[in-house]
């Protein structure tokens, strides 16, 4: 009985020890998975810092291209005021310079008309006088030619 107990009590060694050896299997395998775990979180590690490094990069980046959105937005405002003066000055000018244009027009036409009615009077003036000079000899030489015509009727 003695072969039966020790072949009872090897049993139960022989499973305790195949199952101890389980376990070390086991546990070797899990090391191995903790080792793998490690190795993944510290690269998840390594590209989230990676990440949050681009993050804070493309954020300062996006701040500055809103200040020079909003800087650009002030000079296009400050550069409309400006076209809009310059617009308003040119236009007091081509209305003054239209008024005054106007005016020395009017006064040049004035200024001409002004020269040809005193021409045109001279002119009048001389043609009354010689159309008066004309008539005095029209009748000069009708009256002549009557007493031509009555003479000539005397003497035949």
């Amino acid at each position: 009985m003695e072969k039966e107990d020790s072949a009872n009590m090897t049993t139960p060694f022989l499973n305790l020890q195949t199952e101890v050896e389980l376990l070390k299997r086991e546990v070797s395998d899990m090391k191995q998975i903790h080792i793998r775990l490690d190795k993944a979180i510290d690269k998840i590690t390594d590209v989230s810092n990676s990440i949050h490094a681009m993050l804070a990069v493309h954020e300062e980046k996006i701040s500055r291209q809103e200040d020079a959105i909003s800087e650009n937005e002030q000079n296009i405002v400050e550069k409309r005021k400006e076209l809009l003066e310059d617009i308003k000055d040119l236009h007091s000018r081509i209305t003054k310079n239209n008024i005054e244009l106007t005016d020395k027009m009017l006064e040049t036409e004035r200024t001409i008309i002004a020269k040809n009615a005193s021409h045109i009077n001279e002119l009048r003036q001389d043609l009354t006088n010689r159309v008066g000079v004309l008539e005095k000899w029209r009748w000069v030489i009708i009256g002549g030619s009557i007493v031509a015509g009555f003479m000539i009727d005397k003497f035949m």
